[in-house]
């Protein structure tokens, strides 16, 4: 009788281990994703292949591979239209469009249903838009009141970002500017006297730290540059305007980019970038990525710059309503008690 018995124990003990071995042997299949940022060798590329390289190092199925892409639109309508796509990719995902996506406006008004459920992950990166110039005279955009202001040719996001920043000094200044379609090349037209102030970028480096793109450190280097600011005020107008997306605001304190740079809190356009995801991706997919970069946060900072700002205050400071994101992101940060969402955001970033 003891013999069966244990026989009986031994042979329930083999099921149980090849069963254990199959659930195992799934659970390890790998589950290939994409990572679409934008261009190579910009900061979101980097991030990119950042997260993309510490999912593949240190989780036990998820393995992936980074694309760039032209941005945030492209990848929004890429994705979007492929059911493929559509499960197993993440992609950066700048706020003004993704509010767009969600309208259904152009782009995105071929086709509209594609995109209107749109997703976030977490927290990519932030930048503050600002307008610098040589003259110290230019305090804030209402002293822009015609001047001749470069920024890059219409039809571009930057070119948008300028327009509806600065309109929110109202409809007499922005209709007196004289505008120079110019990029970059607006900085050595200031050293030449060829144009007043011109668009400029400061990405934040960690809550309320802040620093500057080459080209703008390298006028830094030459001339001593002003940062002109919006007010309050302002900033609420262009939200009237053009909508949440272009009331958003990242404020840069005095200081914070060198001794006495800026000389004032500068109020500038708040430009915010997630990792968006369609809801088709599986929710168990999403909170394993999400849990595996919170767990490696600190190895961003290794990859580039921009990943000091990869702390788990910053995951959800994203102004998109707590329904836009997804279902496993929201499972693990519920689980970690992490804060996220429109109101969160507002909470921390508020002018």
């Amino acid at each position: 009788m003891k013999l069966k018995v244990g026989i009986r124990t031994f042979t329930g003990l083999v099921i149980f281990m090849l069963l254990s071995s199959m659930v195992w042997a799934e659970t390890k299949k790998p589950y290939r994703i994409e990572v679409r940022t934008t261009t190579f060798g910009g900061s979101c590329y980097i991030l990119g292949f950042a997260a993309t390289d510490i999912l593949n190092k240190n989780s036990a199925f998820i393995r992936g591979s980074v694309l760039e892409s032209s941005g945030s639109a492209e990848n929004i309508r890429r994705v979007g239209m492929s059911p493929d796509l559509r499960k197993r990719t993440i992609f950066t995902c700048v706020f003004d469009e993704f509010v767009n996506a969600k309208k259904g406006i152009p782009p995105y008004d071929k086709n509209p249903e594609a995109f209107k459920d749109l997703m976030i992950l977490i927290h990519e990166q932030k930048l503050s838009d600002v307008i610098i110039t040589l003259d110290p005279n230019i305090k804030t955009l209402a002293d822009l009141k015609g001047k001749r202001v470069a920024t890059w040719p219409k039809g571009t996001s930057k070119h948008d970002q300028t327009y509806n920043y600065i309109a929110g000094a109202g409809k007499e200044v922005i209709d007196s500017i004289k505008w120079q379609y110019t990029g970059y090349q607006g900085y050595d037209d200031m050293l030449l006297g060829k144009t007043d102030a011109a668009l400029g970028f400061c990405p934040e480096r960690g809550r309320g730290k802040f620093t500057t793109v080459p080209r703008l450190m390298e006028l830094m280097a030459k001339r001593k540059v002003y940062f002109v600011t919006a007010t309050p005020e302002m900033r609420k107008h262009s939200e009237e305007l053009y909508g949440e997306a272009f009331g958003t605001t990242l404020k840069i304190p005095a200081g914070a980019i060198g001794e006495g740079v800026p000389s004032q809190d500068i109020l500038g356009f708040g430009v915010l970038l997630a990792w968006g995801v369609y809801p088709d991706m599986p929710d168990d997919i999403a909170y394993q990525i999400v849990k595996t970069l919170d767990e490696n946060h600190l190895k961003f900072k290794e990859y580039h710059p921009a990943g000091l700002g990869w702390f788990p205050e910053n995951y959800g400071t994203y102004p998109a309503k707590k329904e836009y994101w997804h279902p496993g992101a929201i499972r693990y940060y519920t689980e970690k008690n992490i804060s996220f969402g429109k109101d969160y955001f507002c909470k921390v970033y508020a002018p």
